[in-house]
């Protein structure tokens, strides 16, 4: 029985993406029992997810997406729960605070960096012959002819 369901790429994306998992427990955490607010930041995620892969992503862009807004979450969680805490805080407690939030965002600026970097890196490559004339296009509007 489990080896069947293993052979569904449904059931493996829903119960073996860890990623996805440690992002539901994320929205669980921050939302708590608010029910609008939970659905609101899962809603903001999706959206988010969908407009920085943009529409043709590859699986490496998909991977990379994922983890900058898997960042994204976790800088403002960590901005949210600083912000609501602020006034109750401790020296040692608000230093703690700054510091998580300094490396969450460390990361988040990390994920966004790569992210731009691989699609810097795959730039189209194209190589035309016409008749004795051969023109290499090595990215956008670089062009060069070899004859």
């Amino acid at each position: 029985m489990l080896r069947e369901l293993l052979k569904n790429p449904d059931f493996v994306e829903d119960f073996g993406n860890l990623a996805k998992h440690a992002e539901r427990a994320f929205v669980e955490n921050t939302a708590g029992k608010n029910h609008a607010f939970r659905e609101a930041l899962l809603r903001k995620l999706k959206l988010l997810r969908a407009e920085l892969a943009g529409p043709n992503p590859t699986p490496l862009e998909r991977l990379l997406v994922a983890r900058v807004v898997s960042c994204w979450l976790q800088v403002h969680d960590a901005d949210f729960r600083y912000a609501n805490d602020a006034a109750s805080l401790s020296l040692a407690q608000a230093k703690f605070y700054r510091q998580r939030i300094d490396s969450t965002h460390k990361c988040y600026l990390s994920a966004i960096k790569t992210l731009a970097l691989v699609r810097k890196l795959a730039l189209p490559v194209l190589q035309v012959n016409i008749a004795e004339k051969q023109v290499n296009v090595a990215g956008p509007g670089v062009a060069t002819e070899a004859t």
